[in-house]
């Protein structure tokens, strides 16, 4: 989402380099009217098909404006895991993009998601990503059956239909999902899962840090975990609550705002990696 702290940022660097919106304009290509309204504060909660818009725009702003564009989203504490300029380009015309039958038509190997028209191959998992991937889900369950839930947990590869349209399929490391209606189909599930925890690869952490992070906000899940085993830390996100995510060392016991009893030990789960 678009901080007030990014816009106080984006209006000193304006004022320093004595840009009117109508010359930024002229320099970024965005139009003024966009424009007056970022630097307003018009746009500050916009709907996801504004958010699209304004991320394309950031990209062309933070261009024109000579600005380093990973220092703006740098949420401090190491961490700066929103954005990067090519992860959020609009999406392609509905001529263009592949669909779920193009997704459905692909060999089963190498694994693949299908992000807003797009293909992304996946990697097969590292050893460790295994371990954790079958120590959490282990855990998960347990701590859901102590507790009587009716929810349940699948892990990857099942096929998660996010936002319920023809261009998204993804396959979150780990879910938890509760109303039985959205994946009694026996095929994938439908809609956003409400909790979704996903382990970091070394080949492509953006996607979870950046990509997978903007889809899971706007799709409406509730929690997010991404988990790095090469950084040894738990970022947590709950998204009703708070912008910036709770960091936990693979030292803490992480639990769930969403579930009530939920929590994994880390040092459990780092005594059996490799």
């Amino acid at each position: 989402m678009f901080l007030q702290s990014n816009l106080d940022k984006l209006k000193a660097r304006k004022k320093e380099l004595k840009l009117t919106n109508q010359k930024l304009s002229e320099q970024s290509g965005v139009p003024v009217g966009t424009i007056n309204k970022i630097f307003s504060g018009a746009t500050l909660y916009p709907r996801r098909e504004t958010v699209e818009a304004l991320e394309s725009t950031m990209d062309a702003l933070v261009k024109a404006m000579e600005l380093d564009y990973y220092k703006i989203h740098d949420y401090g504490a190491g961490v700066s895991i929103i954005r990067e300029p090519s992860s959020y380009a609009l999406p392609r015309p509905e001529d263009t993009r592949l669909t779920i039958e193009d997704y459905y038509a692909l060999p089963q190997e190498p694994r693949a998601e299908l992000i807003d028209g797009e293909i992304h191959y996946m990697s097969a998992p590292s050893s460790n990503h295994q371990i954790i991937l079958l120590e959490l889900a282990a855990s998960l369950r347990e701590s859901l059956l102590r507790t009587s839930s009716k929810c349940r947990v699948f892990i990857a590869p099942y096929d998660v239909q996010l936002n319920m349209d023809e261009f998204t399929i993804l396959q979150p490391d780990i879910i938890i999902v509760c109303d039985k209606s959205k994946y009694e189909n026996g095929i994938r599930y439908h809609g956003a899962p409400e909790l979704i925890i996903e382990i970091v690869s070394p080949s492509n952490p953006k996607h979870d840090y950046s990509l997978k992070l903007y889809k899971y906000r706007h799709a409406g899940v509730r929690e997010y975990w991404i988990v790095d085993p090469i950084k040894m830390r738990v970022l947590v996100y709950v998204f009703s609550e708070d912008e910036i995510p709770t960091i936990y060392s693979f030292q803490d016991k992480v639990t769930s705002s969403l579930f009530p009893g939920l929590e994994i030990d880390f040092s459990e789960v780092e005594k059996i990696m490799l």
